[in-house]
């Protein structure tokens, strides 16, 4: 049964949603997204800064970590140009009615979990070639080779990538508990 349907087959007495509440929850969900967003992209770009200006300081002496570094880079402004299209809020249309306002919150419910759904799985693909000419570097430009720091990089790298999966999988999973209940209303 859909919303419309759900909605049509509301008892009369029993209490209806108003528009006010559809709205209030669509302008919540949205000020969360932008919050987020805001976050990722100052958070990436502070990111993406401190690495250049570290690359900086040793590219001549480890030219392999520096072209790393500069691949890490590139993937995490491929990650937040992606992200930036998949998880943009579209504008609500000024005049909405209720089973209006109600499909256009679900969509973007929907859109937000894909975006997060599928973002935790592909983005991190993208600083694989860093990762591996990270290690490269460590076996080709320090010697005696580090194991202990290529063991203590590889599990960091592998805990960050864990967790950035897991947090967007839970987001994902909250919007689909959204969806959810605005499914049974």
């Amino acid at each position: 049964m859909n919303t419309q349907q759900l909605w049509q087959a509301q008892a009369l007495d029993a209490p209806r949603i108003s528009l006010a509440y559809v709205r209030h929850h669509s302008d919540a969900l949205q000020r969360r997204t932008r919050i987020l967003n805001v976050i990722n992209y100052i958070g990436g770009a502070a990111g993406m800064a401190f690495m250049a200006w570290k690359g900086a300081e040793f590219f001549s002496v480890n030219p392999l970590a520096s072209a790393a570094i500069a691949l890490w880079i590139a993937a995490g402004l491929l990650g937040l140009i992606l992200q930036r299209k998949r998880m943009s809020w579209e504008e609500r249309p000024a005049e909405l009615g209720v089973l209006d306002a109600l499909r256009f919150h679900r969509r973007q419910l929907e859109r937000q979990r894909d975006a997060r759904r599928g973002g935790g799985r592909w983005v991190p693909l993208f600083f694989i070639p860093g990762h591996v000419m990270y290690f490269v570097s460590l076996f080709a430009e320090i010697t005696p080779t580090p194991w202990k720091a290529i063991i203590f990089n590889a599990a960091v790298i592998g805990f960050g990538t864990w967790i950035a999966i897991v947090m967007t999988d839970r987001r994902a999973r909250r919007l689909q508990q959204e969806i959810d209940a605005l499914d049974s209303l």
